[in-house]
């Protein structure tokens, strides 16, 4: 059981925003290996996995909350946002949960350890 670290944010506008939060409309995962970050984080177009030195090097106005990954059946079903990306290496297997906000308060409402 590994922890990773779950980075919401307000991401690019398009569309689709004005439907989102105002403030958490985009989530990434962070987990830190042999003493390097790694991120990973699905764009509109794209997947994108990089390093970066600290934790700090990628927070800015971010907020990050802390989650320890469980094993859980993968769903039939997943939606390829960075919400159903993030769920699905995480283990969290809810199907409604949709927006980054929606998983913010799910994964705040759940108690890990620290």
């Amino acid at each position: 059981m590994s922890s990773r670290y779950i980075g919401f944010t307000k991401g690019v506008d398009h569309w689709w925003t004005r439907f989102l939060h105002p403030k958490i409309n985009h989530c990434y995962l962070m987990t830190i290996d042999r003493g390097r970050v790694i991120v990973y984080e699905k764009g509109i177009t794209e997947v994108k996995v990089y390093t970066i030195d600290e934790i700090d090097d990628k927070l800015g106005n971010d907020r990050l909350l802390r989650w320890n990954t469980v094993e859980s059946e993968q769903g039939l079903f997943m939606l390829n946002t960075c919400v159903g990306h993030v769920k699905q290496l995480l283990g969290i297997n809810r199907p409604f949960i949709w927006t980054p906000y929606q998983l913010y308060k799910y994964i705040g409402s759940k108690s890990w350890d620290s």
